[in-house]
């Protein structure tokens, strides 16, 4: 299993990812975890979706490096969609740990 996070940052403004944040809500079948967190059913599965100060975090557990890629790929074309035309940065990185929504 592999545990990615995205931190999504916006380049023009906070708009963009609040943005986002309401889109992907509107979009997909979610469950609030708590404040500002809760959890989107994507096709490929769970992610754990936080908002953050400076921007939108978005935590996911894959079963192996293809489900990453295509994990990746998806969240890029979700965030091409609905931001559009505003710039955002997407920080990956993986974590040893699981958040415990997710598990």
């Amino acid at each position: 299993m592999i545990s990615l996070s995205a931190l999504v940052k916006p380049k023009d403004g906070i708009h963009s990812v609040r943005l986002l944040e309401k889109s992907l809500r509107d979009h997909y079948e979610n469950v609030p975890v708590r404040d500002h967190q809760y959890l989107v059913r994507f096709a490929d599965g769970p992610a754990l979706v936080t908002d953050e100060l400076a921007g939108l975090r978005v935590d996911v557990v894959v079963s192996d490096e293809r489900a990453a890629s295509h994990f990746r790929e998806a969240l890029a074309g979700e965030i091409a969609t609905r931001v559009l035309g505003r710039t955002v940065d997407v920080v990956w990185s993986r974590s040893a740990t699981v958040p415990a929504p997710l598990r």
